[in-house]
């Protein structure tokens, strides 16, 4: 219900990460929910309008990565009738959801927030890592405390918008009206982050569009539960509809339709590239200009100058490199090293990364679990033999993979080959090593170095200078730079109020209290002198 009040919406307070130490309540109830959904065979449908229902076409068994032979569920895949369905659900939903207030529609994500960290926690952590493998640590940042944060920050955000208002002179009132866009907002979202599968259908929708949703069919465990989670928080039927399977009817259907809005994608720089040129095929075919707010990565780089310190540059290959098996977005793949550096480092390193525990991931002593599915596998294997018969580069770590129970890879360090090898998925590391006195053609060498995409990077060092010095020369190589410091681990970019205002579209309403009543100005009048 309205009320007549210009509200603050709760300042976002970051969610903080259970440790699940042995012996501990959320390790023993995260245990359950484990043993729960691996021993079910869940129906994972589609959500149209509030109904479910399984896509009509394909029907495909959802496995385990870690072990393929277990079954966690079925989903189908949509077909052009399923996503017209979806497409439909959401333009009839569009008027109520719009029309509701902003404190409303935010209420509705942050009762997701508080139902997240509470008592969906487990359940999310559970599907995260079952249905992708990631380690309880990873899955406990990922699912809950980045999911919800971006859930929290995104209403914050969206109020600071809303109160961007014009000023306004004597005698007027001036307005911004920030509407939602016309028509409907497609979101495409990655297996690597269930925070982003979240919040990128979410966004768009808090700001009063509607959205259809198309997860990657190896996340759709976490995104059928995710959709339950919201219809829980108060979200009405067709503001986010959920369509499963390959995606192929989406390009046919949605992508082509007069009433496309929007596209909210993440993933990587090919399929952004190949969704890009659809909509600019049919540009003519659209009521307006639909948004298209992408975001893709890999590659990600670490320069370490001669001042670095060896324990922190140590941790940050390990951690950045091999967590969630180098799968993430922002997962790191080459890394320049001053050589007095990599002589203090390298034994210790390389038996480190020999020592990494790789397997199931429902044993939390495991730091790794297996890549996401078959074709993930194929690419890394690929990658490491093509290394391995490159005279260029020597394999000093790891190499070793194996598909018979899960889709294993033993993290893999190369020596050299960052301009070849830089941008593969999977645990694979290549490392360059330069003289300490080449600092200059190092940072050049990231950049020549760089993939498709526009990865993120990491600078490490103490000395001050060749720090801002760095800083300014990587400019345009990485979206994201971080300096001594690894990887994020939410899998994505925090929404901030100046990325929500890409889906508004801003109307200025301007009053004038006293309009004039004679159309003649003062110069225009007659005078007899």
């Amino acid at each position: 219900m309205p009320i007549d009040a210009v509200t603050n919406v709760p300042a976002p307070v970051t969610e903080p990460p259970l440790g699940y130490a042995p012996g501990s309540p959320e390790r023993a109830g995260l245990e359950r929910r484990l043993d729960d959904l691996a021993g079910r065979h869940t129906s994972l449908p589609m959500v149209i309008g509030g109904e479910r229902r399984l896509g009509g076409g394909e029907r495909t068994e959802l496995a385990q990565p870690h072990h393929h032979a277990a079954k966690l569920g079925v989903l189908g895949a949509a077909t052009a009738a399923d996503v017209r369905a979806a497409v439909d659900a959401a333009l009839a939903a569009g008027r109520e959801w719009r029309e509701l207030p902003f404190d409303e529609r935010a209420a509705v994500f942050l009762r997701a927030a508080d139902l997240l960290a509470g008592p969906w926690r487990e359940t999310l952590v559970a599907a995260t890592v079952l249905g992708q493998s990631k380690s309880v640590q990873q899955a406990e940042a990922d699912a809950v405390c980045a999911l919800a944060d971006r859930w929290r920050g995104d209403a914050h955000a969206a109020r600071l918008l809303l109160a961007r208002q014009p000023v306004s002179g004597p005698g007027g009132w001036n307005r911004a009206d920030h509407r939602p866009l016309e028509g409907f907002v497609c979101a495409i979202t990655p297996a690597d982050s269930t925070a982003d599968a979240g919040s990128l259908p979410t966004a768009p929708a808090l700001l009063g569009n509607t959205v259809l949703w198309k997860p990657a069919p190896a996340q759709t465990l976490a995104a059928h539960l995710t959709m339950l989670l919201l219809e829980e928080a108060g979200l009405p039927p067709g503001v986010v509809n959920l369509v499963t399977g390959d995606g192929q009817a989406v390009t046919e259907v949605a992508l082509r339709d007069p009433a496309l809005a929007g596209l909210h994608f993440a993933g990587s720089t090919g399929v952004l590239r190949r969704l890009w040129r659809e909509i600019g095929v049919n540009i003519a075919r659209y009521r307006g200009f639909p948004r298209i707010v992408g975001t893709a990565g890999g590659g990600d780089f670490l320069l370490a100058h001669p001042s670095a310190e060896p324990a922190a540059v140590r941790t940050a290959l390990i951690r950045g490199a091999f967590a969630y098996q180098g799968q993430g977005r922002s997962a790191l793949s080459r890394a320049y090293l001053p050589r007095g550096l990599w002589r203090r480092i390298r034994d210790d390193f390389l038996g480190e990364v020999d020592e990494l525990t790789v397997g199931d991931v429902t044993d939390p002593s495991n730091f790794m679990g297996a890549l996401i599915d078959g074709r993930a596998f194929a690419d890394a294997v690929g990658a490491i033999e093509r290394a391995e018969a490159d005279p260029g580069v020597q394999v000093l770590a790891g190499g070793q993979h194996d598909d018979a129970i899960g889709w294993f890879v033993r993290p893999t360090v190369l020596l050299g080959g960052t301009d070849r090898y830089g941008g593969c998925a999977g645990p694979l590391l290549a490392v360059r090593v330069y003289e300490d006195a080449r600092w200059e053609e190092a940072l050049e060498r990231v950049g020549a170095d760089q993939p498709d995409g526009r990865p993120s990077g990491s600078v490490f060092g103490r000395d001050r200078s060749a720090l801002a010095g760095a800083v300014e020369r990587l400019r345009f190589a990485a979206d994201d730079l971080r300096v001594n410091g690894g990887p994020s681990g939410g899998g994505g970019t925090a929404a901030t109020a100046r990325g929500l205002a890409r889906w508004t579209s801003t109307r200025s309403v301007e009053e004038t209290f006293t309009p004039p009543t004679d159309y003649v100005h003062p110069h225009m009048e007659w005078s007899p002198e």
